[in-house]
């Protein structure tokens, strides 16, 4: 864990009052241990923190401090404990029920800080709010086994979600950096659009691409819509085959060292209609309008008005059928989120998504993302592909 990252959350911790926090989240663990290349997409691993002057994780082993402690299995203990060079975290991996074992270290590492099992003021500890209901039965059973009864599980909404949105300048350079492969894919993949390919022929060229150019994944399955099937903005690409002077929608993005990007360009095979120039220059001009005014202290919703109310004047009222953006950063849909109803305001080193689109059921849709970083003057975006572009 980052020293940085550890103050962070142990200052949210202390601010709420909370001893403990148990994080289950994969996402959230790789952001607070720093490890990277090692968590994949199955939800084997629990960490544990303890509060200054509650307790500490104990000796990692090679006489530094563990900021906290990894419950994991044998499958990942070799790699964890090979990255954690400065004996951080202490890992726990030994072939025991999680949730028991979990509890029994809690109770040792109170004994070995003073606490003991019974406190005069209950022991709060903190849980993610969407905590699996199987793994919080499993663990109120286990801590009433160890005879923890003077505690408070607390459930916590979005603490280390939060934590993350705000990103580090390390943690910038790798989305710009996972962006450029994006970029660089979209590039490509101009010259390899054809009719008669399907369109999962086109996504799997896209992410075959963005792995050849370095990248450790695809952030999120690649979308590829053609022709009508590119009003569904979630359309999952099939056998259907590209046609020349229909609309081809491609939302797609890479992964770096676990880092994502994120970004959907429309291109019409052939000349482009009327139809379809009204509808991308709507899109477009949505977007330009969002990234001018995003700024620090901007409602969510505020953003989302003005993309809608820039459609409408183009003529497609009601036409934005989805948010506008989201935060991206370890996993892809992360704070802060642009969308109705979200009064929470932007701050400074969040990272956005901006998303507008028309969608005509039938007919056809267009979708233009960038993503980029909330700085003090305004809005920077990561991404370098060409927003005009319109015919391939």
């Amino acid at each position: 864990m980052s020293e940085q990252r550890r103050e962070r959350l142990l200052e949210a911790l202390e601010a709420q009052s909370v001893d403990v926090y148990i994080a289950t989240h994969t996402a959230d663990i790789r952001w607070l241990t720093g490890f990277a290349g090692v968590f994949d997409e199955e939800q084997a691993h629990v960490a544990l923190i303890l509060r200054d002057g509650v307790g500490a994780c104990g000796d990692s082993g090679n006489g530094a401090h563990a900021g906290g402690c990894l419950f994991t299995d044998m499958r990942y203990s070799a790699a964890l404990r090979e990255l954690d060079v400065r004996g951080d975290w202490r890992i726990l991996d030994e072939r025991r029920p999680r949730w028991p074992y979990l509890a029994e270290t809690l109770v040792e590492l109170l004994k070995a800080a003073g606490n003991g099992s019974k406190k005069a003021k209950p022991l709060v500890i903190g849980i993610d709010n969407d905590l699996r209901l199987d793994w919080y039965r499993a663990l109120e059973k286990a801590l009433h086994e160890q005879e923890l009864f003077n505690c408070q599980l607390t459930e916590m909404e979005d603490l280390l979600v939060g934590l993350r949105a705000i990103k580090t300048a390390d943690e910038v350079a790798l989305l710009k950096a996972a962006q450029a492969i994006t970029d660089a894919a979209f590039t490509h993949i101009q010259g390899f659009l054809k009719p008669g390919l399907t369109e999962k022929e086109v996504a799997t060229e896209l992410e075959f691409f963005m792995r050849r150019a370095g990248a450790t994944g695809a952030a999120f399955p690649s979308i590829v819509a053609s022709g009508p099937f590119s009003a569904n903005p979630h359309h999952v690409p099939g056998q259907r085959v590209l046609q020349r002077g229909e609309i081809v929608l491609m939302d797609f993005g890479a992964r770096l060292d676990d880092y994502c990007s994120d970004m959907t360009r429309t291109l019409m095979l052939g000349e482009a209609t009327e139809q379809f120039r009204a509808m991308h220059s709507a899109t477009l001009s949505a977007q330009e309008a969002v990234m001018e005014m995003l700024k620090p202290g901007v409602e969510g919703q505020e953003a989302q008005k003005v993309a809608e109310d820039v459609i409408a004047k183009h003529g497609f009222a009601g036409k934005l059928i989805h948010s506008l953006g989201h935060g991206v950063g370890i996993a892809i849909h992360e704070l802060p989120l642009l969308a109705p109803k979200i009064t929470t305001k932007l701050e400074v080193g969040q990272v956005v998504t901006v998303e507008p689109g028309v969608y005509l059921e039938g007919v056809g849709g267009v979708r233009i993302e960038d993503f980029g970083l909330i700085t003090e003057d305004g809005f920077e975006d990561f991404t370098q592909s060409s927003r005009y572009k319109i015919v391939v």
